[in-house]
């Protein structure tokens, strides 16, 4: 009969024993619910709001590593708030510079179906049609947003880095 020391039984029952899956972190707030599903390996809070009269996806990032607060990326969401209509307009206003021609127009590369492709549309045609998806809030106030491109540009998104002081960074489309 095999003798086992307690340091290799230890380890073959840790191994063989279900660990206890991480409750979910979850903070609420007069806005919503953010919650941390996995946090053992997801990164921010996520949440939804209703904004300019849709829902949008808010996520926050915890203030430390182990942190299981994301105080400052909420200081930051209840600081942009007030001014939600004005981000929006500069947003549109912004990608619409960054994608028109010389003539005020854009052209769009269509949809992945190729509906549309090689359209012109005026900017504020453009302006129109696209919509916020989603936002990050940052510890630091840095903020990035997700706007849906309504397909004009296929599959494609609109990332726009600010910071919670107003300042647009970068106006870019991603994915």
């Amino acid at each position: 009969m095999p003798i086992f020391s307690h340091k290799v039984s230890d380890f073959v029952l840790e191994k063989i024993t279900p660990k206890k899956k991480p409750e979910p972190l979850v903070i609420e707030d007069e806005l919503g619910i953010f919650t941390m599903k996995h946090p053992e390996k997801d990164t921010f809070f996520s949440g939804e709001i209703d904004l300019l009269g849709g829902k949008v996806d808010i996520m926050l990032e915890p203030d430390g590593k182990e942190s299981a607060a994301a105080q400052n990326a909420l200081r930051h969401l209840h600081s942009f708030l007030p001014n939600v209509a004005d981000w929006d307009a500069r947003i549109r206003q912004s990608a619409a510079d960054e994608f028109a021609e010389k003539d005020g127009t854009v052209e769009i590369w269509g949809s992945c179906d190729g509906d549309g492709e090689g359209e012109i549309l005026s900017k504020e045609e453009f302006m129109r049609r696209i919509a916020m998806n989603f936002i990050c809030f940052y510890s630091d106030g840095s903020l990035f947003f997700d706007y849906d491109l309504d397909d004009m540009f296929t599959d494609h998104g609109l990332g726009v880095n600010a910071d919670i002081s107003g300042k647009i960074e970068s106006c870019a489309l991603w994915g």
